[in-house]
């Protein structure tokens, strides 16, 4: 095994989820680089599991004040702008959304249809 692909599977195994394989851990054992990232991946792990996650609440009103800046700075059409924008890409979302299903259930009913073989 090369350091590089050592270096993948060490950081899927260290979250607990990838065991890692035999063959990575035996490259680890004799190579100092590899053990080298191997404690670096260990010391990030720990000091992330130390972090507290934070939900941070904005201020009653700041989004209409945003707003407001927005609409005396550049005016109503800026915000109609970005609201047409927004109106615009929930409705290629649900166009794309819309043809997946379509061709899912195009793919599903073809499955299902093959005949019985002779």
């Amino acid at each position: 095994m090369r350091c590089d692909d050592v270096a993948v599977a060490l950081s899927e195994s260290l979250d607990g989820s990838t065991p890692l394989p035999r063959s990575a851990g035996r490259h680890v054992d004799r190579c100092l680089r590899c053990q080298a990232e191997q404690a670096q991946y260990r010391r990030v792990m720990r000091m992330m599991r130390t972090l507290k996650p934070q939900i941070i609440e904005p201020a009653p009103g700041l989004l209409v004040e945003i707003l407001v800046g927005i609409e005396s700075d550049a005016g109503p059409r800026a915000i109609r702008s970005i609201l047409e924008r927004h109106r615009v890409a929930y409705v290629a979302a649900a166009t794309a959304a819309t043809a997946a299903t379509a061709a899912g259930a195009i793919v599903i009913a073809a499955r299902t249809r093959r005949p019985a073989s002779a």
